[in-house]
Formats: structure tokens, sequence, C-alpha cells
């Protein structure tokens, strides 16, 4: 500890050295007067002052307030050493920058202690400011390291103006970094897709998993791919690049560019809403876990579509919004939410948002929130064109009842169709043409199964274990399916046969243009330019344009 002497007299300071070498303080300075104390605390800092009240030229009074402006924030103890008893000079020795005082003629042993107890807080003042320079720079660092990570989730998730300006949203992180993720981008077919997705927890170690989430999305997007394949080849992405106990909540959706059709495939989100303008609310209930969960073979990719009709707006939003608590700690819900929709004249993320922090009896929110309404209109987006020249190609697979008993065989069976030629503007529609001639094929065809009992939740249940058994006692039957390229006639045909007795196709209803329905031939119906009905109704054919305009 260095300790500089302050005061005119030789003696006192001689006096004061011995002293202190006694006490084991032996780098100490000495100062004669005021202004050369000013010096040495500029060219050696001191460690302890002590310090004489008169002295000629600048007093110990007027010494004192010019030490502290100097070191400002560092602690440097000042002990004055005068002879002065009156109760207002030691007051002001105090008052002027002081942290003690001692009285001429010194007392060794009272004057030592007072210099060791000073020292222990010099030294833990010393050993705080290490740390605080520690934490500075930590901070520093970390701040540096979020404004790069900022930066870069800035440039790798950017959603399009083109395409944002269909959708009216509301984001609302709980910590800097957002854990939710809404992304959206056209397909080749001149419709969109967009994804909402909730990572496990908030912050920067749930925001990262949208990196790869996003770049996984973009590329396939770019593709045309088919909803269900989005879902598979997402969940795998998370699957490698998450801990186990982590997931992405999410839905992922395309809308075509009649802005009506939608696809879906919805898992472990809150229940979607689908607002008419009549004031109805349709609820839209997430049927699978969230992606990052399941291995490929148990992962369920099946997607739901839907009609809208022009002006309906469909509601997404994350567990966020509705997890807030009201004073009664009672949480907001679903129904909440559902309500609020219900008595609105206008539905729109903002005002959900808003609604949700007025429930809140803390005005903050625990979790990421994100809001996502699309309004059902036509989209006046770009189609990419098609690829000129194309070759004709048929691809041909046949099934036999061995082949129909392996898991994910239509996952099989649409890789092989994906190297169909023509197909980059109706991909993601033949896949879902595929998908539910095969599933009618199978089920109905073959399995003999009947759809109406699947009106109930319980009749749902029921029906798919009904299905996995009859399934399972297979021992003959056969799907042959034929994927036709006919680039010159802007056409993909597809036909399905299956081993069945065939139905009543003539009986079969026709789709209304304003119908909102789910799966099944009226689904086909909808999305083929033409369908036919051969051998009884075992064999269908399904004429799909590959050049289809707005």
């Amino acid at each position: 500890m260095k300790i500089l002497i302050v005061d005119d007299e030789q003696i006192n300071r001689t006096l004061l050295l011995c002293m202190l070498r006694e006490a084991g303080f032996t780098d100490c300075i000495e100062a004669e007067s005021g202004e050369a104390a000013l010096d040495i605390i500029i060219q050696q800092p001191p460690d302890l002052v002590l310090l004489d009240v008169i002295m000629p030229g600048l007093t110990g009074f007027e010494v004192a307030p010019k030490i502290r402006e100097h070191v400002k924030n560092r602690y440097l103890p000042i002990l004055f050493i005068t002879a002065l008893d009156d109760k207002e000079s030691l007051v002001r020795c105090l008052e002027v920058g002081g942290n003690d005082f001692a009285t001429k003629p010194f007392d060794k042993h009272i004057l030592t202690a007072k210099i060791k107890a000073h020292e222990k807080i010099w030294a833990l003042s010393a050993r705080i400011e290490e740390q605080n320079k520690a934490l500075r720079f930590y901070q520093q660092r970390v701040a540096r390291e979020h404004a790069i990570v900022e930066h870069i989730f800035s440039h790798a998730i950017v959603n399009e103006d083109e395409i944002l300006t269909y959708f009216d949203h509301h984001l609302a992180p709980a910590e800097t970094f957002n854990g939710d993720v809404f992304i959206c981008k056209p397909s080749p077919s001149g419709g969109l897709y967009f994804l909402v997705g909730d990572f496990t927890g908030h912050g920067l170690a749930s925001a990262i998993g949208a990196l790869p989430v996003t770049r996984a999305f973009q590329e396939m997007t770019a593709k045309g791919l088919a909803v269900s394949e989005l879902a598979l080849e997402l969940n795998n992405v998370l699957l490698r690049f998450l801990p186990a106990d982590m997931f992405m909540a999410a839905v992922i959706g395309e809308i075509g560019a009649d802005g009506k059709r939608l696809t879906l495939w919805q898992g472990g989100m809150p229940e979607m809403l689908l607002v008419s303008e009549d004031g109805n609310v349709r609820r839209l209930n997430a049927k699978h876990m969230a992606l990052g969960i399941l291995e490929s073979q148990e992962f369920n990719s099946d997607s739901d579509t839907l009609t809208m009709r022009h002006g309906d707006q469909l509601v997404c939003y994350t567990d966020g919004l509705m997890e807030v608590t009201h004073d009664k700690k009672e949480m907001l819900g679903e129904e909440g939410i559902r309500q609020w929709c219900l008595n609105s004249a206008v539905v729109t993320a903002n005002g959900l948002y808003q609604h949700a922090k007025s429930y809140n009896n803390h005005h903050v929110f625990d979790d990421d929130v994100t809001v996502v309404v699309f309004k059902s209109q036509p989209l006046a987006l770009h189609k990419c064109a098609p690829v000129e020249l194309d070759i004709p190609a048929s691809i041909d697979i046949a099934l036999t009842h061995q082949h129909l008993k392996l898991e994910g065989v239509l996952q099989r069976v649409l890789q092989v169709a994906s190297q169909c030629s023509g197909i980059q503007l109706v991909r993601s529609t033949l896949f879902t043409v595929i998908s539910e001639m095969f599933s009618n094929a199978l089920e109905h065809g073959i399995l003999k199964m009947d759809s109406s009992i699947k009106h109930s939740t319980e009749g749902f249940a029921h029906y798919y274990a009904e299905r996995e058994l009859r399934l399972a006692a297979l021992e003959h039957g056969f799907i042959n399916i034929n994927i036709t390229a006919l680039p010159t006639d802007n056409l993909i045909k597809v036909s399905v046969k299956d081993s069945g007795e065939g139905f009543e196709y003539q009986a079969s209803p026709q789709p209304s243009e304003e119908e909102t329905f789910g799966r099944g031939l009226a689904l086909i119906k909808s999305l083929c330019h033409d369908i036919l009905f051969e051998e009884g109704g075992s064999k269908i054919i399904c004429l799909l344009k590959t050049n289809v305009t707005n």
C-alpha cells in the first residue's frame, strides 16, 4: 500500500515515516505542501493520503476536494492529521472529502489501527473495481455478440414486403430475442406459404432454432413442396439440430392463388380460428405433436385442406397470448380469445394483442407473443415460369397388400412422384390429390371403411383404430398408381386403380364453389381440371393443369 504524507513540517513527516515503517508500511512518499501533493497525485498515485490541515499556500481543506476531483470514482482514503480539536474543524474535515482524522500529537496505536482499517476497505474497493472492470468487459462482449446475432437474424429471417402485405401480424418477444418465428414465402404457383412457430422457452436459446428452420423453409417453398413434405422435413431438421428437451410447436400453411384454398398442418399449437364476415367463428384444432419430438417413422405429416370464403379471416396465435392471467389468476385461454373474436366488429392482430394485455394483471407477458391474421382474398403474386420443352414422362407404382402395410408407404409414393417432370407449379396440389386418391383407394376400396363414423371426436378415433386392425389383417389386394406428364397439353394425369368393388360415383355430390369442406372426393374434384371414373369406380383418373392461372 502506497501512502502519501502531506505536511509542511519536516519533523512531523519524519515522525510519521518512522511510525509507518514500524507498522510495516514501507512504501511512503512525502510532500511538503498542498501543491506538491497534487503533483504527486498525478505522477505517482498513492493508495492512502495523510493530509495536514494547516499549511502555507493550499490548506488541507482546499487540497482534499482537488484530490477527489482528480481521482473521481477511484477509492482513495484521506486521513486528516491536525492539531485542531474543535468540533467544527473535525466536521469540516469530513465535509471536504476526508474519510477520517487523527489529532496531534499522534497516538501510534490509534493511527496505525485507523490506517489498517482503511487498508482493508481500500483492498475491498480495489477488488470490487477489478470485478466491475471484468463485468463491464463481459457486458460489452455480450452486447457485441447480441449485436452480431441481431444482425444475422435481421438478414436471415426476412419476409418480403409483397407477401407480408397479405398478413396482419404482431410479434412481441418477452426478451431481446424472439422464441417465436413467423415466415411467409411465395409459392411457384402464385400462392403463398406461411409458418408460425413457437420454440420451447424464450430468449436467445429458443430463437437460435429459427435459423435452420427458416433456411429449410425458404429452400423447400421455392421448390413448391406440399405442406406435408414441409412438416416432415422440418421435423427432421429440428431432430438434428435441437437438444432433446427442445421442440417447436408450429402451424404450416399454404394458401392457393385464389386466396381461398388453405392447406394446414398444425402441431402443438393453440386452436386456430376462421372468422367469417357474418361473425361466425370456426375452430381449427391441432391434430399433431410439435416438431422435433417424434422420429420420422412415428411422425404424422397428414395435412388438412379447407376452403375459405373471400373476406374470411384466419387467426393464428402462440400460447404466450392465451396464458396471460387476470387478478383472479384465471388464464385468458382459448375461450377468451374466441369470445373476443365473436364480439369484435373487426379482428386485428394488434387488437387481439391489446385485449390480452389489458386482461393481464401484470401488463407484461411472460412468454413471446405472436398473432397472425390472414384475410381471404385473391393473391396478385408472380408465378414461376414453367420449364419450356419439358419431356413427357410416365411413372408406374404397383403396391401389393404387403406394401400397403409398410410404415410410410404413402411418403415413399410421393417421393417417387416428385421425380415426374412438369410438376413445378402444381407439386403441392399433385401431392394432395395423390394422397387423397391413395387414402380413398385403401380405406374405402380395399378396407371398406365407412367415413360417416368420423363425424364425432370419438368416431374419428374409432375409425382409425378400426383402420389399423383391418390393415393388419389384410391378406390380399393391390393399388396401382400411374402418373403421366403431358407437357405439350399442360397436363398431368394421375390414375389410381384398387382391387376393391368400386362405388356409386354417380351419386357423389358436387361441391359448391363456396362450400367449406375437409378431405375426400369433394376435395379431389375441387383441385383437378377433370376427374373420370372407370371400372365401376375402382379406378379414378384425375387431370391437373400445369398452367393454372389465378
